[in-house]
């Protein structure tokens, strides 16, 4: 099956892949969402890739200036995720094989053991750390090196027998932990780890709470810091709940608030969206509206990078909903446009 890897990692790379490897279902035995039995029953292979984004948007997203490019990035890239999936998983149909191809997020099976908490039915995620193509990051998102976390990831499951790639020993994630400086719902911890085994391999990130807390944020029913003087691009007038019992009847009352309304008639029934499997690739370019992402765009560049954006993003103020608008508040306008200026330069020097 040499010569069909060869073939199919080509295929990836001209169908649009930053960069593509190959893992088998021994090196993904672990969690239930690890499993690529559970979408294709008689699945030996997973080839893991990756797009990476256009980072020049991340320093105004940071700074409260525009979220329309990201808006627009966000579209581009989980379309491309989607398009190289399925036309991998044609072209190894049309050689007589099985495969699926993935959608890049929004597809979940709830673990009904634990209230709110949801699990993708595969793990893109897991197939890049198993496959050596990103290696584990604090925050939970996987890093590549060059691309560090900006990057979206998606799959293919076959039953093609493939030579899986050697793991990647390279560490991207220096450990800084700033990922848990730019969470408005503190998700995840900055002194407690988790690890999960896949294979005979093991990776560790932050220990992770009630999955509500990053679905509440990025619906936009709340985003603001725990001291109230910035936030995410939520327009939800308030901050997460602190214990994660609250999470619940928070999230039925924000459904309820008609300063949520544009919300819900935008993001929120989107995100749900999970009809054949598609999750985020049904979702119109009307219905792209990222709020959040903070923890994956910090970790776009080198340790200097991220210190100034975590500062931009402190002083770049809050977002409310007013006269069917955006309206950003209380950013320290001087000390902002200051970073801005150095972090744009040191984009152009860091990308070229």
């Amino acid at each position: 099956m040499t010569d069909l890897k060869q073939e199919i990692m080509e295929y990836v790379l001209k169908a649009g892949a930053t960069a593509a490897r190959v893992t088998v279902k021994e090196n993904l035995s672990g969690p239930p969402s690890a499993d690529p039995t559970y979408l294709l029953p008689a699945a030996r292979s997973v080839i893991a890739f990756n797009v990476a984004l256009d980072r020049d948007f991340i320093p105004d997203y940071f700074g409260k200036i525009s979220r329309l490019p990201f808006r627009y990035e966000m579209y581009r890239v989980y379309q491309s995720v989607g398009s190289i999936g399925r036309l991998v998983a044609d072209y190894l149909t049309s050689r007589g094989f099985q495969a699926v191809g993935l959608s890049p997020n929004g597809v979940y099976r709830r673990e009904l053991s634990r209230p709110g908490f949801m699990v993708p039915d595969f793990s893109v995620r897991f197939a890049a750390l198993a496959s050596g193509l990103a290696t584990q990051g604090w925050s939970g998102n996987v890093l590549s090196p060059g691309l560090w976390a900006a990057a979206f990831y998606g799959a293919v499951i076959t039953d093609a027998e493939l030579q899986p790639d050697p793991p990647t020993p390279e560490a991207v994630c220096d450990q800084c932990k700033l990922c848990t400086a730019v969470c408005p719902p503190r998700f995840f911890s900055a002194k407690e780890s988790q690890t999960v085994t896949l294979g005979d391999r093991e990776f560790t990130c932050a220990a992770r709470r009630n999955h509500m807390r990053c679905g509440i944020s990025c619906a936009g029913f709340a985003g603001l810091s725990r001291d109230k003087k910035w936030g995410s691009w939520s327009t939800g007038p308030a901050t997460t709940p602190e214990n994660d019992e609250d999470l619940p009847e928070f999230n039925r009352q924000a459904m309820k608030d008609p300063l949520n309304a544009h919300l819900l008639s935008h993001i929120y029934p989107t995100v749900l969206e999970k009809d054949k499997g598609e999750g985020v690739l049904r979702r119109r370019m009307a219905d792209t509206n990222p709020t959040c992402c903070n923890c994956l765009l910090l970790c776009s560049g080198p340790r200097p990078w991220r210190e100034k954006l975590v500062k931009l993003l402190h002083c770049s103020g809050t977002v409310t909903w007013e006269n069917n608008q955006e309206v950003v508040k209380n950013r320290n306008t001087e000390k902002s446009s200051a970073l801005l200026y150095e972090i744009k330069k040191e984009m152009a020097e860091m990308l070229g």
